[in-house]
């Protein structure tokens, strides 16, 4: 695979009604869930913290951050690295890794604030909504203490 190629590839994953991609070389594991310790005042998407191999990391709850809700038990963890920083994203499902690119899908300006912070582009993938996530964008309303 060509240089060019590989940073392409994306982690497929899915959240709800949702099917979205995240660059691979985001990516540092996947794994099932841990406990999870609330955070008072921490925005919605933020269900806590967690701790990963001795390291504390927020868990973004993927679902609540693209506007749906919590199913109160995502099935997999997906720990980033967004810059210096580490996260675990709680996803319903890892689907795999694709080479593809998003075919089709347009910049996403047009959507909610919210949502067009999250996500870099947007369209449809076997009938499903589909985004490219803009991982650098994950922690913009984490607060700094709890990364």
């Amino acid at each position: 695979m060509s240089p060019a190629g590989s940073s392409r590839l994306t982690l497929v994953v899915r959240a709800q009604g949702w099917v979205c991609a995240i660059p691979v070389r985001a990516v540092i594991e996947t794994m099932r869930p841990l406990p999870i310790e609330p955070v008072r005042e921490a925005p919605a998407f933020v269900r806590g913290v967690t701790v990963i191999r001795g390291e504390s990391l927020p868990v973004v709850d993927l679902a609540v951050l693209l506007g749906g809700q919590s199913t109160q038990q995502g099935n997999r963890f997906v720990t980033l690295r967004v810059g210096p920083r580490r996260l675990a994203l709680l996803v319903d499902e890892v689907i795999g890794i694709s080479e593809r690119d998003a075919g089709g899908a347009q910049p996403a300006p047009l959507l909610s604030s919210a949502l067009a912070e999250h996500v870099e582009r947007l369209g449809a993938l076997d009938g499903q909504a589909f985004a490219v996530l803009g991982t650098a964008r994950l922690l913009s309303d984490v607060p700094g203490t709890l990364v």
